[in-house]
C-alpha cells in the first residue's frame, strides 16, 4: 500500500515511516523540513499548500496526519497548524481519493475549554469526523521512545493537565504510551482497515 505522513520526520511520523517502510510498504513522507529517512520518499511540504499537499496525496491509500505542534511560535499557531492544516489535509484527500485518514489528536481535546492547544486539537477532531472519508481518530496521551521530547511533553503537560497539580493530594495514574504500542494500533487502522469511523483513546 502507499500511505502519505504529515509531519513524517517528527517523532511520531518517523516511527510509523519507517515501521510501514519495513513492511515493504510506500511511504511518502511530508514534513516542511525535508530530511530523509532510508526507504521514504520525503517531500517538503507545508499544510497550507493544498496543490503540493494534492500532489503529494496522488496515488495514495491512506493519510496519516500527524503534523502538529506543541506551542505556538511565529505564524506557527494552533489555529493554521491545526485546524486549518486539517482543512487542507481533508480537502487535498478527497481530491485525490484517498480512502483512509488517521488523525493524530490529543488525549485531552476537547471544545469550550479555555485552552486553545486543546480547543483547536478538537476542532481537527471534528473536521476529519465530519470529512464523508473513514477515518480514524487517535487521542494519545503523553507518548515516549526513542527520540521523544519527554521533557518537552512534561513540561506541557504541566500547564495543562490538572492531575499534575493534585500530585501528593490524590492517588493519580499516569499511564505514558510507548510509540511503538502507538505505532501498532496506527498500523492497524492504516493498513488492516480497522477501527472504522472510530475516535478511541489510547494509554499505557
Amino acid at each position: 500500500m502507499r500511505i502519505a505522513i504529515t509531519g513524517g520526520t517528527g517523532f511520531i511520523g518517523s516511527h510509523v515511516a519507517n515501521r510501514l517502510a519495513s513492511e515493504g510498504h510506500e511511504v511518502v513522507s511530508i514534513d516542511r523540513r525535508n530530511q530523509s529517512n532510508e526507504g521514504v520518499r520525503s517531500i517538503s511540504c507545508g499544510l497550507s499548500d493544498v496543490s503540493r499537499l494534492i500532489d503529494s496525496f496522488k496515488g495514495c491509500d491512506a493519510v496519516a496526519h500527524c503534523a502538529g505542534i506543541n506551542r505556538e511560535i511565529g505564524n506557527q499557531n494552533y489555529q493554521r497548524v491545526h485546524v486549518e492544516g486539517t482543512r487542507n489535509v481533508v480537502e487535498a484527500a478527497k481530491a485525490t481519493g484517498v480512502k483512509k485518514i488517521l488523525l493524530m489528536s490529543f488525549l485531552r481535546a476537547r471544545p469550550n475549554c479555555g485552552s486553545p492547544y486543546h480547543e483547536s486539537k478538537w476542532k481537527a477532531e471534528e473536521i476529519v469526523r465530519n470529512s464523508g472519508l473513514d477515518y480514524t481518530v487517535i487521542k494519545a496521551g503523553v507518548v515516549y521512545g526513542r527520540g521523544d521530547h519527554m521533557l518537552d511533553h512534561l513540561s506541557h503537560a504541566l500547564h495543562t493537565f490538572p492531575l499534575f497539580a493534585l500530585v501528593g493530594l490524590k492517588n493519580k495514574t499516569v499511564r505514558p504510551l510507548a510509540v511503538e504500542d502507538l505505532v501498532h494500533v496506527m498500523r492497524a487502522a492504516l493498513i488492516d482497515r480497522r477501527l472504522k469511523r472510530q475516535t478511541i483513546a489510547l494509554l499505557g
